[in-house]
């Protein structure tokens, strides 16, 4: 009996092959699989014939080995895909700052149904929420006519996506590469928002700053004007005497009064600007205490950052990113292939055996 699901199991991979080969082409990723897990059975039901007709002449250690080796190998297999399949399930949250795209295979004359599916998904949750930026992530790899991600930045934009939205990552050759060098965009990207943001207050902090002084001048130049129409008010020439004293006392009463408010109110300003003249920008932290409000520059709350890639992929590459230092991550999927989904899964499988022994996740 075991023999014959052997059997059965040899002849689907062979078949399976035969399909992907004629649907995707010989060359499709690690379709040489299937050939090895045909070739992997066909031997196992042929061994198990021979044994069952000659167990005089097998040692027990063989088929006891060989059955353990290959339980294990299915127990490994069946939990790799259950986190395969449970990391398709993710929900992003509402808002998010930054969206990472993963890249994918393209051609002379056309992007891969991978890459495809990814990138209509990336234009339905653009258009939903315009104020997240796209990271386009991919580099140029062998047998590639150019970067993944220009091509997919190509796709977008033709797809009516502002540019402004997207960003650039060319080099990555990997999804580790892919995670590491995304959050080196991101990264740079937040320090020149947080650069323009900082001139931006500075310039808004500065004309505020000259139209005190420019209002602090005026009021010096009243005071002025008010000082000497004192004087020429207190000239013995005036025949009534005691109606200009009167009038002299109240106009310094008044006086009086308005010079505590007005002074205390553009003393720091002055002082700052006195200082500042001719180095404005080395001068940022005196001006954040005249002003308390221009230190509130870019608040420093946690992104929302997700990454974007097919379902099959999601998991690993989810694992990846939080080994290369996100912190909120969140996964976007878009749907696979139906007729290479089983053969994608397969090779995640490994993909993700091999990840994990180099440290990559």
């Amino acid at each position: 009996m075991l023999s014959v699901i052997l059997g059965i199991l040899s002849a689907v991979c062979l078949a399976y092959f035969g399909i992907i080969s004629f649907y995707s082409g010989i060359k499709t990723s690690a379709v040489w699989i299937w050939l090895a897990l045909a070739v992997v059975f066909f031997l196992l039901s042929q061994g198990n014939v021979y044994y069952h007709q000659h167990k005089h002449k097998v040692p027990l250690w063989i088929p006891v080995s060989l059955a353990t080796l290959c339980t294990a190998g299915v127990v490994i297999f069946v939990i790799l895909q259950i986190l395969i399949f449970g990391g398709m399930i993710r929900t992003a949250p509402e808002h998010l700052d930054y969206l990472i795209v993963l890249g994918a295979k393209v051609r002379e004359d056309d992007i891969s149904s991978s890459l495809k599916h990814r990138l209509d998904k990336a234009i339905r949750f653009a258009q939903e929420h315009p104020e997240t930026k796209l990271v386009l992530s991919g580099g140029q790899g062998e047998g590639e006519p150019t970067a993944e991600a220009q091509a997919m930045a190509e796709y977008l934009a033709y797809n009516g996506i502002a540019r402004e939205q997207m960003l650039l990552e060319s080099v990555s050759t990997s999804t580790t590469e892919n995670m590491l060098y995304s959050k080196r965009v991101i990264d740079e990207q937040r320090e020149q928002e947080k650069e323009s943001l900082q001139r931006e207050q500075l310039k808004e902090s500065l004309a505020r700053l000259e139209l005190s002084m420019a209002l602090a001048q005026l009021e010096t130049e009243e005071e002025a004007k008010v000082e000497e129409h004192v004087v020429m008010l207190e000239s013995p020439t005036d025949p009534e005497e005691e109606k200009r004293r009167e009038m002299i006392k109240k106009i310094r009463e008044n006086l009086a009064k308005g010079e505590g408010r007005q002074r205390k109110s553009y003393g720091p300003a002055q002082e700052f600007y006195s200082a500042s003249s001719g180095s404005q920008d080395a001068n940022l932290e005196a001006l954040m205490q005249v002003y308390p409000g221009a230190a509130e520059l870019l608040p420093d709350k946690p992104l929302q950052i997700g990454v974007l890639t097919s379902n099959f992929h999601l998991y690993r590459a989810m694992k990846i990113g939080e080994k290369c230092g996100f912190e909120h991550l969140y996964g976007v999927a878009s749907t696979a292939d139906p007729v290479l989904f089983i053969h994608l899964c397969v090779r995640e499988s490994i993909a993700i055996l091999k990840d994990k022994f180099m440290g990559n996740m």
